[in-house]
């Protein structure tokens, strides 16, 4: 018998449930980690429809997120439609907008809801939403009618650091921990850019013959690591280093980086180091939430030692002024980046 979750499970748990049985009248998907949506909607694909039959067996509904942009009519036609050769009539929807409003006191609306709260035993829905309200009235009553929920956000270092060292046993290869974070501070926990990334050093190391990926490879073969470039733009900036600082900021520029976005990192940058200053170390860097990553909580010790409280605290505030100043128009942005880093390099 099929349990009940009355709540968004996480990716292990929904796993779980899978393994026990695909035996779900709906799966409803949502979170920002848009290749583990991926992954378990094209499972739920394969294992539900038979081989050749995707054709006739497998509907696919698109929308834009909101609820007007789906046919609702089809949707219950294609409900009531048994499969011809599979076992599940499987409709895949995306972006309904279902699970983010209300879905109305019509007589159209009272009849979707009452079909989606008894689906037949025919058919599964695969829902992949952007958004869905935790106490939306239709995922209540279909969580209770069997269904269930998963929100599938950006996972924590650890659990990519195993993922990063399983995708590179598969293929004969090491990755050493420093260059695994790197990678993942990179991709920013994104798994879709990662498995980009992997393919290319792959290739490569089939290519070289090498076993072991080293920090240097990762620099040599993959996306420019913009955390590390804003550690080497507040190298410059603790040694007053204003020609390397500014040459930094060109590379920015020549990388179509928009300056709020730079700023915005420098100012990041200045918080974190703020904190690291305070707490002291690395371990309690990452136990004040700064970071999850040990490698980037060393770096932050590190540098903070090169910094007084009074310099972090006041190139913190000349963020926010230049901020407030390029928003209200009164100056240019990339003038007033130039101007920051300027005053940065200057403060004692």
């Amino acid at each position: 018998m099929r349990p009940i979750v009355n709540k968004h499970m996480n990716y292990k748990e929904l796993m779980a449930d899978l393994v026990r049985a695909l035996d779900r009248p709906a799966y409803i998907l949502c979170g920002e980690e848009t290749y583990l949506l991926r992954q378990i909607r094209d499972r739920l694909l394969e294992e539900l429809v038979t081989p050749g039959s995707e054709t006739l067996d497998q509907v696919t509904i698109v929308g834009d997120g909101n609820l007007r942009s789906i046919d609702l009519k089809r949707v219950m036609a294609e409900m009531e439609t048994p499969p011809f050769l599979s076992s599940k009539k499987v409709i895949a929807l995306t972006k309904t907008g279902l699970f983010s409003a209300a879905l109305g006191t019509g007589r159209e609306a009272k009849e979707l809801e009452g079909l989606l709260t008894n689906i037949p035993e025919f058919c599964c829905l695969v829902f992949v939403e952007e958004a869905v309200v935790s106490n939306n009235r239709l995922l209540r009553k279909m969580r209770e009618a069997g269904a269930v929920s998963a929100k599938l956000d950006k996972q924590s270092m650890a659990d990519l650091m195993r993922w990063v060292a399983w995708l590179c046993h598969k293929e004969n290869l090491r990755i050493t921990r420093e260059a695994a974070e790197s990678l993942i501070l990179r991709c920013e926990y994104s798994m879709s850019d990662l498995a980009s990334e992997l393919s290319t050093v792959f290739l490569y190391f089939q290519y070289t013959g090498k076993k072991d990926i080293l920090p240097e490879d990762i620099d040599f073969l993959c996306r420019e690591d913009m955390t590390g470039k804003i550690f080497d733009l507040t190298d410059a900036i603790a040694e007053r280093r204003i020609d390397d600082a500014l040459r930094m900021i060109d590379v920015f520029f020549e990388r179509r980086e928009a300056p709020l976005y730079i700023l915005a990192m420098l100012a990041r940058q200045s918080r974190d180091l703020m904190i690291a200053k305070e707490v002291g170390d690395a371990e309690r860097i990452i136990v004040a939430g700064v970071t999850k990553s040990s490698f980037y909580a060393r770096k932050l010790a590190n540098q903070a030692r090169h910094f007084t409280m009074g310099k972090l605290e006041s190139m913190l505030e000349s963020c926010f002024q230049v901020d407030l100043a390029i928003k209200t128009g009164r100056i240019d942005d990339r003038d007033a980046l130039t101007v920051v880093v300027i005053r940065a390099c200057d403060i004692d």
